[in-house]
């Protein structure tokens, strides 16, 4: 049998291929020896160590405190993120740079390997991606007649359910809540494929009546996956045609209104990874990528108010409507 500390775990998420000295259940995957993995352009490697192996950044160094689950430093050492589980990536110096450094990541006391690997792919690796200056998008992504529909929202707002939807009516989820978005060589956004299938919560009505429960997961996060399909790795980007900013609803019927460019950029603000940059550049950094987006990406504002018995018919509706987008 192989010696653990000579193999190398190739990993594929988010359009990116992660190389680890551990495996990272949902990242597709697979040991190779150490000596056959030939470092590419654009990988992340990441190594884990104790947490007592990385900084105790100072009062003054926290650039950001407990937003969105995540809390942000930064000093001589490189940025180190920190997840509301307890778990930290240190990202070196210019490791933003695409320089080949190794970020190390430390998993927090008493979590389940689940919950360090979907931190990672879900929370760390993002915000790593977008300090490289990739665009990285908190959004479900579903392939429909081979292009990409995009579907941003809050937590809570039906991502995950619309996608395991899609999904069971035979279409591909191509990322449940993180989509890399690329414009090719004339321009179009493309969207990346990520981990397969969506974690839907407990009492999710499209659960099995046998394994619905009102019991909340730890942390209170979503915690059955469904409509896996782990071959998607090997999937290209593929076009985006639209993007719909989820929003609360009083009527069971879909109502769908386009945005302008300017009314998108807020949305897309709000949907973008860019917590890891430093204060004095967010916000041009923001601006730039969301005005980008918005000019290239239709965006609509979709309102539905949920309702397990009148869900086929949302679906059916949104399938003509974004087929009636086609060109």
């Amino acid at each position: 049998m192989p010696d653990r500390k000579q193999q190398i775990w190739v990993h594929h998420a988010h359009g990116c291929r992660i190389l680890a000295d551990f495996e990272i259940q949902e990242g597709h995957g697979k040991p190779e020896p150490a000596s056959s993995v030939a470092a590419k352009v654009g990988d992340l490697r990441l190594r884990k160590v104790p947490a007592a192996r990385l900084p105790s950044p100072k009062r003054g160094q926290w650039i950001v405190k407990n937003a969105g689950g995540m809390s942000v430093a930064a000093g001589e050492y490189g940025t180190l993120l920190k997840s509301y589980c307890g778990s930290n990536a240190l990202i070196p110096p210019r490791a933003n740079a695409r320089e080949d450094q190794t970020i190390l990541v430390s998993r927090g006391k008493s979590i389940s390997t689940s919950r360090f690997n979907h931190t990672i792919l879900h929370a760390f690796i993002p915000q790593i991606m977008a300090l490289r200056n990739d665009v990285v998008l908190h959004t479900t992504s579903v392939v429909i007649d081979g292009q990409c529909y995009l579907f941003a929202g809050d937590s809570g707002m039906g991502k995950s359910t619309l996608a395991a939807g899609f999904a069971n009516q035979g279409h591909t989820i191509y990322s449940e809540d993180i989509a890399k978005i690329e414009f090719d060589s004339a321009g179009r956004p493309c969207a990346y494929p990520s981990y397969p299938g969506v974690r839907l919560r407990g009492n999710s009505f499209l659960l099995p009546d046998d394994r619905r429960t009102n019991a909340q997961g730890r942390f209170g996060l979503p915690k059955f996956r469904v409509n896996v399909a782990t071959s998607i790795a090997a999937e290209p980007a593929r076009p985006v045609r639209a993007i719909f900013f989820l929003r609360r609803g009083t009527t069971v019927g879909p109502r769908i209104s386009r945005l302008s460019p300017m009314q998108a950029i807020k949305p897309y603000l709000k949907a973008s990874f860019l917590l890891a940059f430093p204060k004095s550049t967010r916000g041009r950094v923001a601006f730039a990528q969301a005005v980008k987006l918005a000019s290239a990406i239709p965006a609509f504002e979709l309102r539905y108010a949920r309702s397990a018995k009148h869900f086929p018919n949302l679906l059916a509706e949104l399938n003509d409507y974004v087929r009636g987008l086609h060109p």
